[in-house]
């Protein structure tokens, strides 16, 4: 068995998720993504594609957090979200505040430094080695540098995660990409209300 940490966009993963598999009309909120139930999936198609058995040890969410004075339900429903989630002690969320523009809320508030983080904690598991396995879960292709600099500090450690029928990143080295299908996302999603 390998240890492996996973490192999560989440709005990436859950709108991923929204535009792959959802029909016509339905709404995004109906498809959030529980973090601990996916890398559970993760690990098993893993196993099921590479036969190598992966303990999964922390699973890092970078995300962002809605202003509380600009949005408080959406925050308050966030919140509640994160520290669900945060039962598992192997979940760490990682949440920077949204940047409204001027004219919100006529245009959509941003995330903003929430890649640069994940590329950063990806980078400095990769330098610490420690663990055997890094899957990074994003399409977001400012992460390539990142990813291409763990791999040569570590090699062999990075998995890159998506869904299946969803671009994915193709960064310089050689990486594994695993792809899960519809089915485990329905394995994956959280339908807690919040």
């Amino acid at each position: 068995m390998v240890t492996a940490r996973v490192f999560i966009d989440y709005q990436n993963l859950h709108m991923t998720a929204w535009e792959q598999f959802s029909r016509y009309g339905e709404a995004k909120h109906d498809y959030l993504v529980h973090p601990v139930k996916f890398a559970e999936r993760v690990a098993a198609t893993w196993q099921a594609d590479r036969g190598e058995t992966l303990d999964v040890e922390k699973i890092a969410l970078y995300r962002g957090l809605p202003d509380p004075r600009k949005e408080r339900q959406m925050n308050s429903r966030v919140s509640r979200q994160h520290a669900a989630w945060k039962r598992d002690s192997r979940v760490e969320v990682n949440a920077r505040p949204l940047r409204y523009p001027r004219d919100w809320p006529n245009e959509r508030a941003q995330e903003k430094g929430v890649d640069v983080m994940l590329a950063l904690a990806v980078v400095r598991c990769a330098i610490s080695q420690s663990c055997d396995r890094i899957v990074v879960v994003t399409r977001d292709t400012d992460i390539l540098p990142a990813i291409e600099m763990a791999e040569a500090e570590h090699p062999g450690s990075i998995i890159i995660a998506t869904w299946d029928g969803s671009s994915i990143l193709r960064p310089n080295v050689s990486v594994p990409t695993l792809r899960l299908n519809q089915q485990e996302f329905n394995r994956s999603r959280d339908t807690t209300t919040y």
